[in-house]
């Protein structure tokens, strides 16, 4: 093993952008065993993997409007500027 190296003709490889709703991460997540039991009945019943249902499940709720931008557009609805 040498005591020095040169890097100085070294090339840094970046790594791809990936597009966040194609790729998978792995992750431990700690649930009830009552609510994991319930997942994978439900996803039985629709003959899915427990994990696809899961992640199904939180898409919805992620891409589901928040109730203050709900609340904000009902009330310029009805409370519309009277000239």
């Amino acid at each position: 093993m040498k005591k020095e190296y040169d890097f100085s003709k070294g090339k840094v490889r970046k790594k791809p952008k990936l597009n966040p709703k194609e790729t998978k991460v792995q992750t431990s997540v700690r649930i009830d065993a009552d609510i994991f039991l319930w997942l994978q009945k439900e996803a039985g019943k629709q003959h899915l993997p427990y994990q696809s249902l899961l992640n199904k499940y939180l898409r919805d709720t992620m891409e589901r409007p928040s109730v203050e931008s709900r609340l904000a557009a009902i009330e310029k609805a009805v409370f519309k500027k009277v000239p």
